[in-house]
């Protein structure tokens, strides 16, 4: 092809100009605004109990997403990516097959394990302070994201699907964020 040729053919709009934008900015407030509200409904005695047995806290799983959230903030602000699991040829199949699924059922595959950088210790913050963190943090997540999209880098690398745009990479959080609400609003 041609130096003319290439320069007639349509461009691609930028990912910073994605009329999905917003919507996916929404979803994402919609899921912690929705977490929030049920994380402040629970008792102190289903606070700190497993939401199943053997598993985490109902506290542990807000650790677990805000330790989410500050990785993704530190990798937008020129911080290191989250620790990659499995060969990019992997993470390129992961990401064209189960990410889809993901964004589109709103679920996640069973037994999926949380990269080692965002699993919680045993929480001894307050739930009110916790819980102020996470609200913090998404705020931050958002500002952090628009600004990267905006400058064209935004996105972030996923340990399992590699990476992934603004879009789906706001898109994947708020899903993130429904699973563990789900898991939380259960009853003990």
């Amino acid at each position: 092809m041609s130096v003319a040729t290439a320069s007639k053919q349509p461009s691609v709009p930028a990912e910073r100009d994605d009329p999905r934008w917003d919507e996916a900015v929404d979803e994402h407030r919609t899921a912690l605004a929705a977490f929030l509200d049920a994380a402040e409904a629970l008792d102190d005695e289903a606070w700190r109990a497993p939401w199943q047995p053997g598993k985490w806290t109902r506290a542990q799983i807000t650790e677990h997403l805000a330790l989410a959230y500050e990785a993704i903030i530190g990798e937008l602000r020129g911080g290191p990516p989250m620790r990659a699991k499995g060969p990019k040829w992997r993470q390129t199949l992961l990401r064209w097959v189960v990410l889809p699924h993901i964004l589109f059922h709103r679920t996640f595959p069973v037994r999926a394990m949380a990269p080692r950088e965002t699993r919680p210790p045993e929480v001894t913050t307050g739930r009110a302070q916790l819980l102020a963190r996470m609200r913090d943090l998404g705020e931050r997540f958002e500002r952090e994201m628009e600004m990267a999209r905006r400058a064209g880098r935004g996105g972030l690398t996923h340990p399992y699907f590699g990476r992934v745009g603004p879009v789906k990479s706001m898109r994947f959080v708020a899903v993130h964020i429904e699973h563990h609400t789900s898991q939380i609003a259960k009853a003990k």
